[in-house]
């Protein structure tokens, strides 16, 4: 498979059918766009902070991948007769020496897809990726009070290792067999 490619088809819990592919650098008005349907709690819980908007050169890194070291998929639906990206999930190689065969996991999910498993299909298929590219582990920061987050890692059927670390619950997700937070 190659990432940069890659396309599935896919249906949230409700069975609304979707497209879950790889981000492409076109997408950029998307994801302009879909930042200002975001509400203030989403937009904290994804970035860690109050933001009005993404800057081009946010939208350039996010959009703009070499999909071996930076990964994103987009899920796509039809909302009002129009296809509309309604979440993204991401990850990103981690820098430390000691975790090169690990990832740091994002996503953004539109308001109106929360709680729809859009989140649980991007990291299914993230996943697919990171174990292809030799991915063994995937890490997250979570803000306590976003339980639907918590809930994806939890219900994901990856093995979970949470810990409080300031402010914030870090969670580990491991890829292959074996515990989650081995090093």
């Amino acid at each position: 498979m190659i990432a940069s490619s890659y396309v599935a088809p896919g249906a949230l819990r409700d069975g609304v059918p979707v497209r879950i592919r790889a981000i492409q650098p076109e997408d950029r008005e998307a994801l302009r766009w879909g930042f200002t349907q975001l509400s203030t709690e989403a937009i904290y819980h994804r970035f860690f902070q109050t933001k009005r908007g993404l800057t081009e050169e946010e939208l350039t890194y996010l959009t703009e991948l070499d999909f071996k070291d930076h990964v994103a998929l987009v899920v796509e639906a039809e909302v009002e007769g129009l296809v509309h990206v309604v979440g993204v999930g991401r990850f990103v190689r981690l820098k430390a020496e000691n975790k090169a065969d690990r990832a740091e996991v994002a996503f953004t999910v539109g308001d109106e897809f929360q709680g729809r498993g859009v989140g649980t299909l991007l990291l299914e298929h993230l996943a697919r990726i990171a174990r292809e590219l030799g991915y063994t582990a995937f890490e997250a920061e979570v803000l306590p009070d976003n339980r639907l987050m918590l809930e994806v890692f939890e219900h994901s059927g990856l093995l979970k290792r949470e810990t409080a670390q300031d402010g914030v619950v870090h969670v580990e997700l491991s890829l292959v067999d074996g515990t989650a937070g081995a090093r």
